[in-house]
């Protein structure tokens, strides 16, 4: 069967809907485009490259999907953890392992707030292996049918993990936008370390504007000069440095009010972004205490996401369900040797 007859109804969460005749303020990528026509660069949509290459959004994906994807997965019944796992939870068949699959899962769900497997099955519709299908390589049209690689798939040949709440890249792409302007303008102040500064001219004759225009770029030239922290100026020039205390203010505040705003945006602790709040001198708390403080309110959506998903009865049998086993994360001390862990 190609067409997915139920598939929206049961996992209509994250599914894209068609914008027919939309305003400005309907959800997705028209709104988008409307809003930063409106107001700006600020609204504009943002690519995962471009989310990525702000540092703090970069640590705040790597926690979530690192520490999520090292955790394994195992299926329990009424008594507990089952003595007999199904291959697919701790191996796969093809180049990338479990670790891999579970990263770009989250990823996916991370950013655009969906993902994909594609899933080989028994006889018995039993699954035998899983693979992540690239976010590039699929999609969902709005009646419901996937494609992947441009090809209608049979609903048994994949699971759709519909995302927990929005992708970052659809939820607010103006605090990243924020994080990228500041880190710019800091860039632009290191190629050029002094204070704002005017070239007041004193004399008599004023320079006309071409004259101006060229003191301004041959002050700035010297100044990056490797010999450019003196420079001269003739009796008819004074310079007037602005700004020349604010330097450190904008560049440690500034960039840590962006990573206080991306913790929200991806619900990872501030402490952990290297960032901190007015209050965090005051608060003290052991490793074990931020553990818990990280998986209880930061994990917990995505892991939570994923194991209701692989909890369905299209992957493990009635009575069964998946969950991530935290053990040996949550311990004080781990343990001497780790696990072996199959290909």
């Amino acid at each position: 069967m190609g067409v997915y007859s139920n598939f929206k109804q049961a996992f209509g969460v994250g599914l894209p809907r068609p914008d027919y005749l939309a305003s400005p303020f309907t959800e997705g990528t028209l709104q988008k485009i409307v809003w930063s026509d409106v107001f700006g660069e600020a609204f504009a949509p943002l690519s995962r490259a471009e989310a990525m290459s702000v540092p703090a959004m970069s640590k705040a994906r790597n926690l979530i999907c690192a520490t999520i994807a090292n955790l394994p997965l195992v299926v329990r019944d009424r008594e507990g953890v089952l003595e007999d796992q199904p291959e697919w939870t701790y191996r796969t068949d093809g180049q990338l392992g479990p670790f891999q699959r579970m990263v770009w899962t989250l990823d996916d769900l991370l950013f655009y707030g969906r993902a994909l497997w594609q899933v080989v099955r028994d006889s018995d519709n039993q699954i035998l292996d899983a693979e992540r299908v690239a976010i590039e390589d699929w999609e969902v049209t709005p009646e419901g049918v996937i494609k992947v690689r441009g090809e209608t798939v049979d609903a048994d040949d994949v699971l759709y993990f519909p995302g927990a709440i929005e992708g970052v890249l659809d939820k607010d792409t103006k605090t990243l936008r924020m994080a990228q302007a500041t880190a710019s303008a800091v860039a632009t102040r290191v190629r050029a370390p002094i204070p704002v500064m005017e070239i007041h001219a004193t004399g008599e004759n004023e320079p006309t504007p071409e004259e101006a225009k060229g003191i301004v770029e041959g002050y700035n030239i010297a100044r990056r000069n490797v010999e450019g922290a003196t420079v001269y100026t003739p009796s008819s020039v004074t310079l007037i440095p602005h700004g020349d205390k604010g330097d450190s203010g904008f560049m440690v505040e500034g960039r840590n009010a962006a990573r206080i705003d991306i913790a929200n945006l991806t619900g990872v602790p501030v402490s952990l972004l290297d960032g901190s709040t007015s209050t965090a001198s005051l608060t003290y708390s052991t490793q074990e205490g931020r553990r818990n403080e990280f998986v209880d309110f930061s994990l917990t959506l995505w892991m939570a996401a994923i194991a209701d998903r692989l909890s369905g009865d299209d992957v493990v049998a009635k009575g069964l369900n998946v969950a991530f086993d935290q053990t040996d994360y949550l311990k004080t001390l781990p343990d001497a040797t780790g696990i072996p862990k199959e290909d």
